[in-house]
């Protein structure tokens, strides 16, 4: 599994958290923090930044788990398909 990065823009609960809901949670959250720091310091200060984190993987992984036929692509390619955005929500 990756490492989670930035891990003091979580603090230390927050950062345990996104750690345990797994490898799909600790890579979205990689790639929010990478390209869209500012977005993600707002929104966990806002409070909203766990639940939107888990909807993206639950959307993720639905969606990767019912395209069967698709598996000659890669993971972020049939996010693409989808047009699931890469950034986090705002």
């Amino acid at each position: 599994m990756e490492n989670l990065i930035n891990r003091d823009i979580y603090g230390t609960d927050l950062a345990d958290k996104i750690e345990e809901l797994g490898s799909i949670a600790t890579g979205i959250a990689n790639r929010w923090v990478s390209g869209w720091p500012s977005a993600v310091q707002s929104l966990v200060s806002n409070g909203t930044y766990l639940d939107l984190l888990i909807a993206q993987v639950d959307q993720e992984k639905t969606i990767l788990a019912n395209e069967a036929s698709m598996r000659h692509l890669s993971p972020s390619e049939i996010l693409s398909v989808y047009e699931i955005s890469k950034a986090p929500p705002c």
